[in-house]
């Protein structure tokens, strides 16, 4: 492994108050950026803290201002898995100081997170306030007994105290987000009816003991940050008083950063994913600093760009921002941000599907937008042992990835796109409602590649006469063409088109819409279709309100009406819509699609188009209609681009495919930006002069 990258700490940042220095309690931050718990599933791993302390450390080298660390149990059944981060013994002090050293080696600073998981735990040992099954887990917990809550209390405070000689600067202990002291807390978890249930002074009891005795045992001059539930946003969760009630029990123990939590995993309310907008809950932060305004306050929940951070510190809401995902996306967002480098940021899109997904999958947490993430050579590019010259085919985000990878190891990379700009199949995406971050990947990627020395051809397709320019190797990244069904009757009628048309060109349609086919991307395009209908009529009226105080308008507007927008989706397959999101973002999916009343029929096959619609059978009531549509949607699938591979392997010239290109059967590979990027990234790392 290289060694890590020193901070340039010359260039006078244009973030002033990100990048002011802030003391809390006994430690000084030298600036207000917060990295926040990731749990990163490296239990299994022989090497675990080894990996975690070399991915701690590089970013602590490009200058985050405090890293909390992932949730660490203080006891057995606390543990996340069989195997977990624990400091529940003595025994595992040494263990923690292989993280410490290396993080104060690069002169960064490290919080220990304490945390139990209670319910959310995946082994067969959980316990909670109660035997309230959380619904997504297979287990159900025990209740704990009064002598075991009593002994949970003395765990977080001796773990507290090997987290203070294990060389941590300070501790975080997480009474939020849906884990043990949140259970008890909470009385959609809690229906104790002893000292430790039903009103809120015995529900908030193991919180105020636990912030008793750890206090206790780590001095008055050891910071301590709680993360505090502050909007629970699930029904049966604790009410805003209480929150404020909570934060005010637990000033006699010292808080020296009270970190706003936002949600639970399973909150009836999206709280980290891409649909919510940029500082969504700020407002929650704004409730804690009128009631404890002398109160140093962290903010978090989908914040993934410095400058959003500085407006939120201007706003005087907060003191310190917390970002967790950011930092997989980019390490050095810090010192990028201190450069004034802001769209060098390699920003965190919300997808939750190397992260989140992961998590409760078990896997390895990684990053869909950065492959390097949590791998254990992070940032580490072998170089090549002699000048290749590539020819990278494609300017969608697995062609970008592999030019700039490949042009990390010292390749000459020659890319070559057939369109007039980067981005392909994310750029489409981008215009899907809610879903306009892709734009910041592919404004990443666009320029990382320039930076790095990559020689960009648009407008150039790849034939014969760039061969002859005796390329080293080909790496074929051209995607995917849509399918079209050709055996279908009515498939070449002038009201049927592919949802590409529809995104990429931004065409009005008829309603009612019909779209054949029910993965993510026909659930994409059934929300841009429900949502633009009526966008201009919209916002004409808006205008006219704002500008028209009195009454004068309603004839107009009354008059300005039209069909009101219909989609129905159709899925031969019996299987669920957009079945292959992830756990955390396909519950969202499906509620937007309910919230727009589009109609989603499975279990049906597609006999013909016919001017007026779609005859479809279906095979539950072995019945034939006619769905009625003034335009067809196909969103059926695509077809791998061949024709250059085949070309390549007749002339013998080697080559690779990434992304779509590439084929499982006769069909183009399932991809998203996840496996597109990830392909690219091995493929660079394994590519040899051959």
């Amino acid at each position: 492994m290289s060694d890590l990258s020193i901070v340039d700490k010359n260039t006078k940042p244009l973030l002033n108050r990100f990048f002011s220095p802030i003391r809390i309690n006994g430690m000084e931050m030298e600036n207000r950026s917060l990295m926040s718990s990731i749990h990163l599933n490296l239990e299994d791993f022989e090497d675990q803290f080894e990996r975690m302390a070399y991915f701690y450390a590089k970013r602590a080298a490009e200058g985050v201002g405090l890293i909390v660390t992932s949730g660490c149990s203080p006891d057995v059944p606390g543990m996340f898995a069989v195997k977990g981060f624990s400091l529940k013994e003595d025994a595992e002090i040494a263990s923690h100081r292989i993280i410490t050293d290396a993080v104060h080696q690069k002169g960064g600073k490290i919080a220990l997170q304490i945390m139990h998981f209670g319910r959310e735990a995946v082994h067969g040992n959980i316990v909670s306030s109660s035997n309230r099954k959380l619904a997504s887990s297979l287990f159900t917990p025990k209740a704990l007994e009064e002598p075991e809550i009593l002994a949970i209390i003395d765990a977080f405070a001796a773990c507290a105290q090997r987290a203070v000689d294990a060389g941590y600067d300070a501790i975080e202990l997480i009474f939020s987000q849906g884990f043990l002291v949140h259970q008890f807390l909470a009385p959609a978890c809690n229906n104790r009816t002893d000292a430790w249930g039903g009103s809120f002074d015995n529900r908030s009891r193991l919180a105020t003991e636990i912030a008793r005795r750890v206090r206790a045992r780590v001095g008055p001059d050891y910071p301590i940050i709680f993360r505090v539930p502050c909007m629970d946003l699930l029904t049966g969760g604790i009410t805003e008083d209480e929150s404020i009630e909570l934060i005010r029990r637990l000033l006699p123990f010292g808080v020296d950063l009270l970190s706003v939590s936002i949600g639970w995993h399973n909150s009836d309310v999206p709280t980290i994913a891409m649909v919510v907008p940029r500082a969504g809950f700020a407002s929650a932060t704004r409730l804690v600093r009128d009631n404890f305004p002398d109160l140093k306050i962290c903010i978090s929940n989908r914040i993934n760009d410095p400058r959003v951070a500085e407006s939120l510190l201007i706003d005087g809401g907060a003191d310190v921002i917390a970002m967790a995902r950011p930092f997989l996306a980019d390490a050095a967002l810090v010192s990028k941000a201190r450069r004034n480098a802001f769209d060098q940021i390699n920003p965190c899109i919300a997808c939750n599907q190397n992260c989140l997904d992961y998590v409760f999958s078990g896997q390895p947490v990684g990053c869909s937008v950065n492959p390097e993430a949590v791998q254990p050579d992070e940032g580490v590019y072998a170089a090549l042992p002699r000048k290749q010259k590539v020819a990278v085919v494609g300017g969608g985000i697995a062609g970008m990835g592999s030019a700039l990878f490949l042009a990390r190891r010292g390749a000459a990379v020659d890319l070559f796109e057939a369109g007039s700009s980067l981005g392909g199949q994310l750029r489409l995406a981008a215009r899907i409602p809610e879903k306009d971050e892709f734009l910041g990947t592919v404004r990443y990627y666009t320029q990382a590649v320039i930076e790095a020395g990559v020689k960009l051809h648009l407008g150039t397709e790849f034939g014969a006469a760039q061969l002859a320019q005796g390329y080293d190797h080909v790496v074929i990244a051209t995607g995917c063409a849509t399918r079209h069904p050709g055996n279908l009757p009515g498939a070449d009628l002038p009201h049927v088109i592919q949802y590409s048309d529809v995104l990429e060109n931004s065409c009005p349609v008829e309603h009612p819409v019909v779209i054949i086919g029910g993965g993510g991307v026909a659930c994409d395009v059934a929300k841009y279709l429900m949502k633009t209908k009526n966008s201009l009529r919209s916002a004409a009226h808006s205008y006219l309100n704002l500008k028209v105080a009195d009454d004068s308008l309603s004839k107009y507007l009354a008059a300005d009406t039209s069909s009101a927008a219909s989609v129905t989706l159709l899925q031969r397959s019996s299987r669920k819509f957009a079945f292959r999101l992830g756990r955390t973002t396909r519950w969202i999916q499906m509620a937007d699609m309910e919230r727009l009343n589009v109609s989603m029929r499975n279990k049906v096959d597609i006999i013909a188009i016919t001017r007026d619609g779609v005859e479809i059978f279906n095979r539950a009531t072995k019945v034939s209609e006619i769905v009625p549509a003034r335009t067809v949607v196909l969103a059926v699938g695509h077809e791998p681009r061949l024709q250059l591979l085949e070309l390549l392997e007749k002339a013998k010239i080697r080559h690779s495919v990434v992304g779509s290109a590439a084929t499982e059967g006769d069909v183009a590979r399932r991809t998203n930006i996840s496996s597109a990027l990830g392909d690219a990234y091995q493929m660079a790392l394994s590519y040899a002069d051959r």
